[in-house]
């Protein structure tokens, strides 16, 4: 009667308890259902985002930019043919622009319009004494490839189509007296072609150094030219 009367009084401490498990959510075995799975937000984890690939911001290649300017030079003529048509030394004036290739390669295209000195012969040959007067100019159209040779020097070669004009003024002067003036102006087209030499001062301005191989008149005479010039970048 003791033992029944003790088992009796546990009985309803373990109910008690069992439901308390029960109200408390109890094991999860128990109940059959599965863990929970908590989302990163609800763990209070954080996961990093993943960055979309850089993309280059470098192009594929450098675009050519051109530059322009003018140039001035003082020629002289070096052949003997030219210098007696020609005599002194003549002014230059062009145009030009500037392209950037790779490898540090220049093309220049240009343009030059040359004057030279007046020439005048006499002769005092009788019964006709006369004197001519020669003025000889020249419009170069063409384009000049340069490489640079390090630092501020550059070497290469300019080829060019070049107009000759010769202005001819004769004048007669008969020993009977009175005179007679017949003027006539003459054109020719030929190739030059020479090598040219520069050195660059700055940004803006640079030396330049050249020369001219080419032909002129009806014989087709050989006409050589030297220059030294200065650029200028706008």
């Amino acid at each position: 009667m003791h033992t029944d009367s003790s088992a009796r009084a546990v009985l309803p401490a373990v109910v008690k308890l069992a439901l308390l498990a029960l109200a408390l959510g109890g094991p999860l075995k128990a109940e059959g259902r599965e863990p929970e799975v908590l989302s990163p937000a609800q763990s209070g984890e954080t996961t990093p985002v993943a960055q979309p690939p850089e993309v280059s911001q470098t192009p594929s290649h450098r675009p050519i930019q051109p530059a322009f300017g003018a140039q001035l030079a003082l020629v002289s003529p070096t052949n003997g043919g030219l210098r007696v048509a020609a005599g002194a030394p003549g002014l230059a004036l062009g145009l030009h622009g500037t392209w950037i290739l790779p490898r540090g390669l220049r093309l220049r295209p240009r343009l030059d319009y040359t004057v030279f000195g007046a020439e005048t012969r006499t002769s005092t040959a009788l019964p006709l004494p006369q004197s001519l007067e020669t003025k000889v100019s020249c419009l170069a159209l063409g384009v000049d490839l340069l490489m640079p040779l390090g630092g501020r020097w550059a070497l290469g070669v300019g080829v060019s189509e070049v107009r000759w004009s010769v202005v001819s003024t004769n004048t007669v002067t008969p020993t009977l007296g009175g005179s007679m003036t017949q003027t006539g102006t003459s054109h020719w087209t030929r190739l030059g072609v020479g090598p040219v030499l520069t050195f660059k001062v700055n940004n803006q301005l640079e030396l330049e150094g050249r020369a001219l191989s080419s032909h002129y008149g009806f014989q087709n005479q050989p006409a050589i030219t030297a220059a030294a010039g200065l650029l200028w970048r706008f």
